[in-house]
């Protein structure tokens, strides 16, 4: 068994390790932290104000909503 192992240090922390360096280059820890804040810079999602439906994050636009039923048709839901 050949293991490979390299020291590398976290692009966003400094701090070092010692292993296969991942493709990131962030530690677990600075991983969780990002995670952390993007949820919270996230805005909860606010339903088109002409449908109710959902509008994406992104540009603001209703989404379609493709549905499907028992009889092979989709049947669309979208506003705006």
């Amino acid at each position: 068994m050949n293991l490979i192992s390299t020291s590398w240090s976290c692009q966003r922390c400094g701090a070092g390790f010692i292993s296969i360096p991942p493709e990131h280059g962030l530690c677990d820890q600075c991983l969780d932290d990002l995670d952390v804040i993007v949820r919270h810079m996230i805005p909860a999602p606010q339903p088109c104000p002409a449908c109710g439906g959902p509008v994406c994050a992104d540009c603001g636009k209703a989404l379609i909503v493709l549905v499907p039923t028992d009889d092979g048709q989709e049947v669309s839901n979208h506003g705006g």
